[in-house]
């Protein structure tokens, strides 16, 4: 263990020049190559009014409504704080946070579970759901072993809902309604979303037991090509019912996910 925290923090210092000022770019961070940079402070700039589904005045912490991301130009945009300060600051120290995999220089895109702001996110520039497709199943696993099934759920904000402009999973402490619902169902598919009867703002895939949900990206991926509502109200989450099964669903409400999984 002492050989690990060790080399861990050797990994930290190789990843981080002393007495640079020059901010951490995009590139720098989904590159890994955060040596000659520095992190943002806490973010707290930009406000637009962006448009989603129709609405026009939906409020978000970013420049321009950030249409790819947080790219440079919202680089002082609280909206991209998790981007610019929380992951840059995991990735110059990666002994600080909990990964998916190595943190290397110009490595493949790692998890990280931001443990101050209790958030999962990726060094792969995502803004959300809609960009996570059928390749991003790995986020949702990384989620499932970083979180309490017996009474914590998984889940990730709508466009319409979220609040940052990377990819962000939470964990809460589930909602004991919708749990309360999900016991009551019967499972019907392990593989599509299907329309719950006891709640028709959710579409359920379940296991008859507690498992690690895989396929959930292609699932919903499947579910957004075709989604019953306006696609950027769609969210997403996790959770166990009391008989001990494991649901993967797709919420629908304007309100966002976290009042069906929360």
């Amino acid at each position: 263990m002492q050989t690990k925290a060790a080399f861990l923090l050797l990994l930290s210092a190789c990843l981080i020049a002393p007495g640079t000022t020059k901010n951490c770019d995009t590139t720098q961070i989904s590159h890994m190559n955060v040596g000659s940079c520095s992190c943002a402070g806490q973010l707290s700039g930009c406000s637009s009014n962006c448009g989603v589904c129709g609405i026009t005045s939906i409020p978000k912490a970013v420049r321009n409504c950030a249409p790819g991301g947080c790219m440079d130009n919202q680089d002082d945009c609280m909206g991209c704080g998790i981007w610019f300060h929380s992951l840059c600051n995991c990735v110059q120290h990666p002994q600080t946070c909990t990964n998916s995999g190595t943190i290397k220089l110009n490595g493949p895109p790692v998890w990280v579970l931001l443990e101050t702001d209790n958030l999962i996110t990726t060094t792969e520039l995502l803004p959300g759901i809609l960009q996570m497709g059928t390749s991003h199943d790995e986020g949702w696993i990384f989620a499932q072993e970083n979180y309490k099934p017996g009474y914590q759920a998984v889940w990730l904000n709508s466009v319409r809902s979220r609040d940052m402009e990377q990819v962000h999973i939470h964990t809460c402490d589930r909602n004991s309604h919708t749990t309360n619902v999900l016991s009551d169902e019967k499972v019907i598919s392990s593989t599509s979303l299907v329309q719950l009867k006891g709640d028709p703002e959710l579409y359920c895939l379940g296991v008859n037991n507690d498992v690690t949900i895989r396929g959930f990206s292609t699932a919903l991926a499947a579910f957004l090509a075709k989604p019953p509502v306006c696609k950027e109200l769609v969210g997403a989450g996790i959770l166990h019912d009391h008989k001990g099964r494991t649901w993967a669903c797709a919420s629908t409400t304007q309100a966002g996910p976290k009042g069906k999984f929360c």
